[in-house]
Parts: structure tokens; C-alpha cells; sequence
């Protein structure tokens, strides 16, 4: 989840130095790495790019600038390029728990999901108090649906950050959502968004949480707020769309709908529902393509439109 104000200003003191260093220094690949890698914590991945390519011609065997390429071009979906790097960085520093986990996040990005448990059970096992290890390890394991180990997993992660961990507060809240708890949900979303109030996941998540309520009228502030703060988040907008179309507001839906299925062509519920969106508006031939074209998505689902 993103930084506040005040870590923003922070990060915007680092940058400064760290321009000032390279100025006096331009042949420095340490500071020149340190620069990449904050501006990937920005998510100004093509200037981390830059400054990470450069890092590696001054020093080819830096295994941490290889490790951060590795996460940006991972970052950029250019999961091939960045598996050669983290897997170059690895031989380079076999025992870092921080380039295994890299390469796990790739793994997770992939979806290769057996791989990425094995570098994340690695880097704990080399470092048993990684929370953002184990945080990651128990988000996989919910997306896999074995709640009970994420939840163990996020427990734990929890407890080693005694200050407070939005991301793995937020992710238990999702485990919590997802299996039906949702005051528990509720309650770590809220605690998550008071962590960081700018945290687009966070706020959105809690808006869908409150859509299953039927709370619309919450559902739409969270939704909103999220989409205002990450304008390019398909499932959140796609969860817009539902709340209007549970509303009634089909001209909405249908917007909201469009919009995401633009951003994610390929989630059949999304589909589904702009199908549901077409047959209220009367627009019978749109609504059983879509509703073709979501059980050709996901044939194991209910048939949509029933």
C-alpha cells in the first residue's frame, strides 16, 4: 500500500540526496542502485529501469541491482527478463532471503504458485522473523483458497510488526472477507485504512465487504475513493459496476462494467454481470454473448444469466 504525506516527503528528502550524490559521483553504482530501487518503491519503474541498467554496466556482478531489475521488469509484467535477473542474482548471493522473495513475487505474478511457496519457505527458513515473507506467503495461500494457513501465516506476520503491518492487516481482512467473516473483515480493513489512509486496496476491499451487506450507500464512498486514488484497478471499478447494478442505476453499471472488462478482458464474474447489466437495459442478444463468454471463462461456474 502506498505512503502517506509524510512518507512521501521522506522518500522525496531520499531522492534528493541521492541526485546530489550522483552529481558529485556519476560512477557510483551503489547510489545509482539506491535511486533505482526508490524509484521502483515510487512505481516510476521506466526511471528505475534506467538507473538499474546503469547500476549493472558500472558493476556486473551486483547482485542487489540485479535482484532490482529483476522486481521492476516483474513490475512491468516482464516476467522472462526478470526471472533471468533474480535467478542471476540468486547464484551471485545464494543465502539473501530478500532476492528469493523477489523472485517469489514473480513467481506469485505468474501465478506459479507452487515455485513461489518454495522461494518464500526458503527465505523464512533463513530468516524466521521475514514478516513481509510471510505476509506474501499467507496472501498466496489465500488466493489458493487454504484460509486457515494464510490466516496462520498472517497471524504471525501481525505480530512481528508491532507498529502495525497494513498490507498483512489488509490481507487477513481479505482472508476474513473472503470466508465470510465480515465483521472480522470490517475490523482489519479499518485498521489497515487507519495505517494508511491512501491505501487504494484497503478501501476498496472494505467496499466490497460492505457490498455484500448490501451497505450500497458505504460500498459507493469506499469504491470511489479507491478508484480516485488507483483510477486503473479493475476489480474495483468492476465492484462499482455491481453496487450500481444492484441499485438499479443499469446506465452506470454498464459503464462501470465496460470500463473494466477494457482493463481485464478475461474475468468471467465481470462478464457475467455486464451481461446481467445488458438484459435489465432490454439489450437481450449483448446479454447472452456475454453470458456465453463468461461460462467459455470459467466453464465450472453457475451458468451466468440464470
Amino acid at each position: 500500500m502506498p505512503g502517506g504525506a509524510s512518507g512521501r516527503g521522506q522518500v522525496s528528502e531520499e531522492l534528493a540526496d541521492l541526485n546530489r550524490d550522483i552529481r558529485l559521483r556519476p560512477a557510483d553504482a551503489w547510489a545509482i542502485s539506491s535511486r533505482g530501487q526508490t524509484y521502483l518503491g515510487l512505481g516510476r519503474y521506466d526511471e528505475a529501469l534506467a538507473d538499474l541498467d546503469r547500476a549493472i554496466e558500472l558493476d556486473p556482478a551486483g547482485a542487489w541491482a540485479i535482484s532490482s531489475r529483476g522486481q521492476v521488469l516483474g513490475k512491468m509484467g516482464r516476467y522472462e527478463e526478470a526471472l533471468a535477473d533474480l535467478d542471476r542474482a540468486i547464484e551471485l548471493d545464494p543465502g539473501d532471503p530478500l532476492v528469493l522473495c523477489a523472485r517469489g513475487e514473480t513467481y506469485q505474478l505468474m501465478d506459479r504458485y507452487g515455485e513461489a511457496l518454495a522461494d518464500l519457505d526458503h527465505a523464512i527458513d533463513l530468516y524466521p522473523a521475514y514478516s513481509w515473507a510471510i505476509c506474501r506467503r499467507g496472501e498466496i495461500h489465500m488466493n489458493m483458497g487454504r484460509y486457515d494457513q494464510a490466516l496462520a501465516d498472517l497471524d504471525r506476520a501481525i505480530e512481528l510488526a508491532p507498529d502495525g503491518d497494513a498490507w498483512a492487516v489488509g490481507f487477513r481482512g481479505e482472508t476474513y472477507r473472503l470466508m465470510g467473516r465480515l465483521s472480522e473483515a470490517l475490523a482489519d480493513f479499518n485498521r489497515a485504512i487507519e495505517l494508511d489512509p491512501a491505501g487504494a486496496w484497503a478501501i476498496g476491499s472494505r467496499g466490497q465487504a460492505y457490498l455484500t451487506l448490501k451497505r450500497y450507500d458505504q460500498a459507493l464512498a469506499d469504491l470511489n475513493r479507491a478508484i480516485e486514488l488507483d483510477p486503473a484497478e479493475a476489480w474495483a471499478i468492476a465492484a462499482r459496476g455491481q453496487a450500481y447494478l444492484a441499485l438499479g442505476r443499469y446506465d452506470l453499471a454498464l459503464a462501470d462494467l465496460d470500463r473494466a472488462i477494457e482493463l481485464d478482458p478475461d474475468d468471467a464474474e465481470t462478464v457475467g454481470n455486464r451481461g446481467q447489466a445488458y438484459r435489465l437495459l432490454g439489450r437481450e442478444e449483448e446479454a447472452r454473448a456475454d453470458f456465453a463468454r463468461a461460462t467459455e471463462l470459467d466453464p465450472g461456474s453457475k451458468p451466468a444469466g440464470d
